[in-house]
């Protein structure tokens, strides 16, 4: 007999069963879809002329220029993507679905999330494909499966873009949630390699949220020293400024 995964095995029979059982992922109520309509609603978005990095701008500021404009923070560090976006903050109760997802393997979440990407448009189609921020392969095996390659697969299908995963993690780095801005730059030294040809490219990396940009940030100069011509970032949340 050929051996069996028991963990993917269990997710997928996790997933058929829950399946049979729809219900709001954030207030519970019985419902045709993941994600009921008054709770897409009041998910909180951000809108408005954004900085490089995806955080709002004072009010005045042009928004659709590109390379996006500078806050006062990344005018003393100019990121090296063009710019980013994000539909929606990283608060309260979107936080939880995505951490449900992401460390715990939810793939009922997976199912909330991917009706948050359904109605979500491409925000550049001029760009050559999409780019998975990747997890270094230990944490892929710790949760068993990587978020970013899975958003990016289901983005390239609705976008109508190709994905390449053009990079690797190279370094287990420890996990970024709580350090600060400055360590979380002095963990990510080095952790990125070029995997594939990316020389001419204009590249939309993608990632789950974006905190403080320095993974971003990082594996952005990995593919821009790659000969990449131009890369965005794209997540599907951003938290707010700290």
């Amino acid at each position: 007999m050929a051996p069996v995964n028991l963990i993917e095995a269990t997710k997928v029979y996790c997933r058929s069963f829950f399946d049979q059982i729809c219900r709001c992922l954030f207030c519970g109520q019985t419902q045709s879809s993941r994600v009921c309509p008054a709770c897409l609603a009041l998910l909180a978005r951000l809108e408005g002329p954004l900085c490089r990095c995806g955080l709002p701008l004072p009010a005045g500021n042009p928004g659709d220029e590109l390379p996006a404009p500078l806050c006062g923070r990344c005018l003393r560090r100019p990121p090296p993507f063009t710019a980013s976006q994000a539909p929606l903050r990283y608060s309260f109760p979107l936080d939880r679905l995505i951490r449900r997802y992401k460390y715990r393997g939810d793939l009922v979440a997976e199912r909330g999330i991917e009706q948050l990407l359904a109605n979500t448009p491409s925000p550049w189609p001029d760009m050559d494909a999409l780019c998975p921020l990747p997890a270094h392969w230990r944490r892929r095996w710790q949760r068993g499966f990587d978020q970013s390659q899975r958003l990016t697969d289901r983005l390239a299908g609705l976008w109508k873009m190709p994905s390449l995963p053009a990079l690797q993690r190279q370094q287990s780095t420890p996990m970024q949630q709580g350090l600060s801005r400055s360590q979380r730059r002095r963990n990510l030294r080095g952790a990125f390699a070029c995997a594939r040809p990316v020389s001419g490219l204009k590249l939309v990396l993608v990632d789950d949220v974006m905190t403080t940009g320095s993974s971003a940030r990082a594996a952005s100069e990995c593919l821009l020293r790659h000969g990449a011509a131009e890369v965005r970032v794209w997540t599907l949340a951003r938290t707010p400024e700290r």
